[in-house]
């Protein structure tokens, strides 16, 4: 498996060496945490697509396309293209799921072959490895929270500080 990290796509040709689509040196066996664009899409195909892999439980971004014309009325509609970016380690699994809904084609997608699912299946294991549990991720939570309302607690004292410090030096009154 290879992977192009600017186009963000994977090929599964293993002898090809450049990218076809932007000529730069392909990646071999990428980290299973490497953004695959999986598809465009707009509007209503754009919320059937996110609710699928929602549903699938396979993590993704949304990203707007850089060239988009961004003709929407005060924001309230959606982008017009956008493109969906999944964890590698889940390429396979969403491309099966939108192969099952119809937003992708089997013959749009490139065979993964049995090594490839091999790989994919050791970076999904290997991601499970290096996620916290939930316990230890919800403490840590907690304590950025204290320590973030620290921080502004002290902000305000320091300021507090100086104006009580500033305030007869400028001929303010109090």
């Amino acid at each position: 498996m290879k992977y192009c990290s600017k186009c963000k796509k994977v090929h599964s040709n293993t002898e090809i060496q450049n990218c076809p689509v932007c000529r730069r040196k392909l990646i071999e066996n990428p980290n299973g945490f490497s953004p695959v664009n999986l598809i465009t899409a707009n509007g209503f195909e754009l919320e059937r697509i996110k609710s699928a892999l929602m549903d699938s439980k396979i993590p993704f971004s949304v990203k707007e396309e850089k060239y988009d014309t961004g003709l929407q009325i005060l924001n309230t509609a959606p982008p017009e293209n956008c493109s969906f970016l999944i964890p590698l380690s889940h390429y396979d699994k969403a491309v099966e799921t939108l192969i099952g809904i119809g937003a992708l084609s089997a013959e749009a997608v490139e065979e993964i072959d049995k090594a490839d699912k091999e790989y994919l299946e050791k970076a999904r294991e290997q991601e499970k490895k290096d996620e916290l549990p939930e316990g230890k991720a919800r403490l840590i939570r907690i304590i950025s929270l204290i320590g973030f309302l620290a921080v502004l607690v002290a902000f305000s004292f320091l300021v507090d500080y100086l104006l009580s410090f500033l305030t007869p030096l400028l001929g303010w009154s109090s």
